[in-house]
Order: C-alpha cells, then sequence, then structure tokens
C-alpha cells in the first residue's frame, strides 16, 4: 500500500502518536501536510539525525532489504534480525512500535486479528539511499572509450509505446464474452501498437486474468492504462476515459515516464523484494553518466535481479546498455526533473515537409502526438519520429471528428509557421469529398403489416414523431423519441416490444463489472496484486510498554534496575522472564559483566545452566556475525539483571 493510502486510513489514536513525534509536530506547526512530511527527503534526514536511536535504524534497514513494501509479520522480522547478530526479539518489537509511532512503519489487521507491518511501498526509493548511501562514480571520459555498446532495436520510451497500444481503444473498446473470454480483435490490434517482447517479460512473476490470451507485455500495458485512468472499466468493457486521457496528455513526456517507472516498480517490485530496492537503487542515480552495474548492490545475492531490472528499463526505452572490460555498464537515457525546474518550449515542435512527412523531434508532447495518431500516418518510430498526411489519414482523421481547418492550425501551430502550399493543396483536396454522405443515428419502428403502419401513421400523436416512412410497413424515428413514442404507442393499444427486450432475445445478458471508481486505488489495474493491504483495518493502536512485555508491573524493580545476587532458584526466575520477553540480561561471570542474550535453559537434575548468545555493544565490529550458543551453569551466574530497550518514547496517550 502507498503513503497517501497508508495515511488516509490511520485512526485518529495512531494519527495524534504520530503528529506528536518532535520532528513532525514543527513542520505540522509550518503548514506542512502529515504525508507530505513522510515523504520529504528532507524530513527523512532530519529524522534520522535527531529522532532515530540505533535499534531503530537497525530494524528499519531490515525491513527496506528483506522486505522492502511487502507487509510482514513481527515474528519474522524477529527471526531475520535474530538470524544475525543484531537485535533481540524485545529490541526489535520496541523499534518497531517507534517507527509506527514516527509514522514510518504502518500496520494492518487482518479480519481475524492477526497484525501485518509494512513500509509503505513508495517510500522505499526515499529510505534505501539514506540508510545504504548508493557508491555510483561514473566513468571517466576514457573510460567511456572502452565501452561496447549492445547492438540493440531503438526503443521509445514507453509514455509514447503506450499511446499507440491505448489509442486502439478509442477505435473499439476491449469487451469479453459472458464466458470471461476477451473479444480477439481489440486486443490484437492493441498489442499491434507495441515492440514490447514476450522474452523481455518472461523472467517477472506476475498473473492477471486471461493470461491464455494475453501476453504479459498487453496485461501491463492494459494495467498501466486503468492505473493511469486513461483507460475505464465499466459494464463488460475496457475503453478509453476522455477525462482520464486529457490529464494524461497534459504532462510532459519526462513525467508521464516518471510515473510509469514508479507504478512498474510498485507492480513488479512487490513480487520480489530484491527487485524493489534494485529500482530503488537506480532511481538514486540522477543524471546521464555511464556506471557499472555492480554499483546498485545493496545486499548480497542481488545480481540477478539487477540484471532483470536493467534489461527490462532498457526495453522500455529509459536505458542504454554496454559492456566495459569484464563487467556490464548502463546509462539512464533521461533524468529526472525537479519540481523547480522550469522548462521552455521549443518554437517549433513539428516539421511539416513539402511533401507531406512530418518529422516529430523527442520534445514534442503527448497531447501533439496523439492528435498526429488520429491525422497522419506513422512511417518511423526512431529519437526522431516521422509521420505522413495521406488521403487514408485524413478519412481516419475526419472520423476522428478534425475537418480541414483543424488540422491545418494544429499543423501550423506546432510548426509555427504556415505550412508549405502543396501541403494545404492535398489537404484540401483529401478532405473535400469527406462528410457528404452521413449515417443517422436513428431508430427503427417497423409495424407487423401495412395495415397496422397505415393505422399508426393515421393516428396524429403518433404521426408527429414519425421522420419518415419507408417501405409499406418501415417508420424512421429519432431516438430521443423513443421513451415518448414508447408511451403513445401503449396509449393507443399497441404496446411495443422494447429496445432491451429485442436485445436481450438476440445476445446473452452478461454479468455487469463494477466501474473503476468501486475500486481502491490500490486494486485498479489488470494485474493481480500480491497483497491488497487496502482490503484490511488499519491497526488501531501502536503497543505500549505492558502490551510489549506483558507482566511488567507485577516484575520487581529490582530486577531492571541493575545486576544483583539472589538465589539460584530467583536467577532462574529473572532469567526464565527475560526468555519470555526475548530480551537480553546484563550478568556477572568469572568477575566480568557483560551483556546475554538467553534462549532456553538445560535441566540436569537439581543443576541448570542456560543457552545463548553473548551480546555485543551497538556499532561494534562483530555485529553481524552469526553468533554462536554458548552454555553458562547456574554455579557461574553471581549477578544478574533483565536488560530492556529504552521505553521513555513509547507513551501511547
Amino acid at each position: 500500500m502507498d503513503l497517501k493510502l497508508s495515511v488516509e486510513k490511520l485512526p485518529d489514536p495512531v494519527r495524534q502518536l504520530i503528529q506528536s513525534e518532535p520532528t513532525i509536530k514543527s513542520r505540522l506547526d509550518g503548514g506542512e501536510k502529515l504525508e507530505a512530511i513522510l515523504r520529504n527527503r528532507e524530513w527523512a534526514e532530519e529524522w534520522l539525525e535527531h529522532s532515530a536511536d540505533f535499534y531503530q535504524l537497525e530494524g528499519l534497514k531490515k525491513i527496506v532489504v528483506r522486505y522492502a513494501g511487502l507487509p510482514f509479520e513481527i515474528d519474522s522480522l524477529i527471526k531475520a534480525t535474530g538470524e544475525e547478530n543484531v537485535l533481540t526479539g524485545a529490541e526489535t518489537r520496541v523499534a518497531v512500535a517507534k517507527l509506527r509511532r514516527s509514522g514510518i512503519v504502518h500496520s494492518v489487521r487482518k479480519a481475524w486479528g492477526d497484525q501485518l507491518l509494512y513500509l509503505p511501498e513508495d517510500t522505499v526509493p526515499m529510505w534505501l539511499p539514506l540508510l545504504f548511501p548508493i557508491i555510483h562514480s561514473p566513468l571517466n571520459e576514457a573510460a567511456k572509450l572502452e565501452i561496447s555498446y549492445a547492438s540493440k532495436e531503438y526503443r521509445l520510451p514507453l509514455s509514447l509505446e503506450l499511446l499507440a497500444a491505448w489509442q486502439q481503444f478509442d477505435r473499439q473498446p476491449m469487451t469479453w464474452t459472458v464466458k470471461g473470454r476477451l473479444h480477439r480483435h481489440p486486443f490484437v490490434r492493441m498489442q499491434s501498437g507495441l515492440r514490447i517482447t514476450s522474452q523481455e517479460l518472461a523472467d517477472l512473476t506476475i498473473t492477471y486474468p486471461n493470461n491464455d490470451q494475453l501476453p504479459a507485455y498487453a496485461a501491463l500495458a492494459l494495467d498501466l492504462g486503468l492505473r493511469s485512468k486513461v483507460l475505464r472499466r465499466q459494464n463488460n468493457e475496457i475503453r478509453l476515459s476522455m477525462s482520464g486521457l486529457s490529464a494524461w496528455l497534459a504532462l510532459e513526456p519526462t513525467e508521464a515516464d516518471s510515473r510509469l517507472h514508479d507504478w512498474i516498480m510498485t507492480r513488479i517490485g512487490e513480487s520480489d523484494p530484491a527487485i524493489h530496492i534494485t529500482a530503488s537503487a537506480l532511481s538514486a542515480i540522477n543524471g546521464l553518466d555511464w556506471h557499472e552495474d555492480h554499483c546498485l548492490a545493496v545486499t548480497i545475492g542481488q545480481e540477478k535481479a539487477i540484471e532483470l531490472w536493467l534489461g527490462l528499463m532498457e526495453s522500455f526505452g529509459w536505458l542504454e546498455r554496454g559492456s566495459y572490460r569484464d563487467g556490464k555498464v548502463f546509462r539512464k537515457k533521461y533524468s529526472k526533473r525537479s519540481a523547480n525546474d522550469q522548462t521552455t518550449p521549443e518554437s517549433a515542435s513539428m516539421f511539416v515537409q513539402p511533401d507531406g512527412e512530418i518529422f516529430v523531434p523527442p520534445a514534442t508532447s503527448l497531447k501533439q502526438r496523439w492528435v498526429l495518431s488520429e491525422i497522419a500516418e506513422l512511417v518511423t518510430a526512431d529519437e526522431l519520429v516521422v509521420y505522413q498526411l495521406t488521403r487514408n489519414a485524413c478519412i481516419k482523421a475526419f472520423q476522428a471528428g478534425h475537418t480541414f481547418q483543424s488540422v491545418i492550425s494544429f499543423l501550423e501551430q506546432g510548426a509555427a509557421i504556415p505550412l508549405p502550399e502543396p501541403v494545404t493543396g492535398a489537404l484540401a483536396d483529401w478532405f473535400s469529398p469527406l462528410g457528404k454522405v452521413v449515417f443517422a443515428d436513428v431508430l427503427l419502428l417497423r409495424a407487423i403489416n401495412p395495415e397496422v403502419a397505415d393505422h399508426l401513421k393515421q393516428n396524429p400523436e403518433i404521426a408527429e414523431l414519425l421522420l419518415e416512412h419507408v417501405g409499406d410497413r418501415d417508420f424512421i424515428i429519432d431516438r430521443e423519441s423513443y421513451p415518448d413514442m414508447l408511451a403513445r404507442l401503449q396509449k393507443i393499444g399497441y404496446p411495443a416490444q422494447t429496445v432491451d427486450q429485442a436485445l436481450s432475445r438476440k445476445h446473452e445478458i452478461m454479468p455487469p463489472v463494477p466501474p473503476d471508481d468501486e475500486f481502491s486505488e490500490e486494486e485498479q489495474g489488470w494485474i493481480y496484486r500480491r497483497q491488497a493491504l487496502s482490503a484490511f483495518t488499519a491497526d488501531r493502536a501502536i503497543p505500549g510498554t505492558e502490551e510489549l512485555f506483558p507482566g511488567i508491573s507485577s516484575v520487581p524493580a529490582a530486577w531492571l534496575s541493575k545486576p544483583r545476587t539472589y538465589h539460584a532458584s530467583t536467577s532462574k526466575e529473572v532469567i526464565q522472564r527475560a526468555i519470555d520477553w526475548q530480551t537480553s540480561i546484563r550478568l556477572e561471570v568469572n568477575g566480568a559483566e557483560r551483556t546475554f542474550h538467553p534462549k532456553n535453559f538445560r535441566d540436569e537434575g537439581e543443576k541448570w545452566s542456560v543457552l545463548g548468545q553473548w551480546k555485543v555493544d551497538p556499532g561494534n565490529d562483530v555485529m553481524n556475525v552469526r553468533p554462536e550458543t554458548v552454555s553458562i551453569l547456574a554455579d557461574e551466574i553471581s549477578e544478574v539483571m533483565i536488560v530492556l530497550p529504552a521505553l521513555e518514547e513509547l507513551e501511547t496517550h
């Protein structure tokens, strides 16, 4: 689930606790919104410097590399941090509670009460480079001369590839039968506009409806169309949404590609955290220089994910790849601009030649490209796209609602100069016969025989709604007069079969499909989500001290204050409580005071020993090394106390 939806679902008690966190409160007092704060890198840096403790940092690092944006259970995280000598179960639980109190980690409950924790998927790219700085020194000029470039067909950026696929829905919506099978022609035409191949997506683990009919690249185009709201699903069909299309075409191409990248990162990354962190690491590299692939490695075993993701980015036209010495290198083909960057439109966004060819440079807007595909025929889709004005293209333009004058105005505005005379003359010739013959959207009223037809024609109330008499028993009526005509026929004793009744006899009625606005934003799309957290209820409380450490109020204060000498049975009771809480103990063994993480007891008659691992101080070089289990005899323990993480920040009222 993303941050926007997570913040919207926050229960008031949890929201109030988050808003009281010092680094957040100061920004709220300055007029910032909570969601904007939690996705602000400057706030994240401030939180890391002033609010985060060692245990929160280690817990957050483990969440990012182990789960990325995937939901997880607290026991799974405790096991992950316990596999390495990092955090005890108690330290992990307290760290997660504090991360929730800072609005970084969120929690939902399933219907039966089980808890799922998660880092909002769109915040992973922010936290990854802050916790694991991406070291990426670009290749120098001398090294660039040694690059062997991969020979691959040029790919348009995905935003432009998708325009051609989505435009097919303007000509014919995608529909499916009562048995759930897609009608073939619409999706075949959609696929013709894409150069991405099934082989390029073969390693992705995505599932979606009708996977035996739709290849993965077509399903991805459909998913992104629904996610961007360019496409709309309603009444057993998927068609263009004019409002969604208008909003999308208003974006600059680089902004459209940036949004597509983020959606793909979460859609595909949710199936594999290694892909998600690879994509996040790549997002942290801003610039158009060449880099070696291994600079994206954050954790061990990431090589396959790096190769898969960079290959995917190359297929989507966002990246160029090559070889350098014994390794591989990549270069971004576009760089994200900040919100403050100003763009200056070129004086001309297209160049119209006397022979009717139109040269379209990369800076041409999405809206202009959409119109060009309606009024001209595509010749070449390369870095410089070429269209051709033709007679057939003018027919297509007329059917899309364009006129001779509107085409002239559009081309002259884009070219910033008057059109060449041969082009104007050709367009005038090609448009001149268009519109001379038209289809009218009317209804046919048919009588069963000529006698009934004459009776209808002689009735004044019926006759005034008849536009034209065709043959001896048919009439043409205006479609808008249909309800009125139906009522008048009923009144004079000729109740007519309705249009809906006629259609229901001719076609099977298919079960309705809910429109997209009945789906949550997280659920929109065609590709199945691995787990739609929006279906669950937001956790209504952050655990306090008593919930994290059951029975703590009844434990003697001396057990928690400093190491003391106890009878062997009391020492065992103290250690048992630490085991129940999954926390450490501080004990004196052979005259030395050390911290120990007890796991269980070994009883040998009246004697006993405790099994566990020695703990090291935070930041010690031997941390993150798999600990060895040791056994300590009861007779070796002279003093003992329970060690708990700092609990001062866990006030929940």
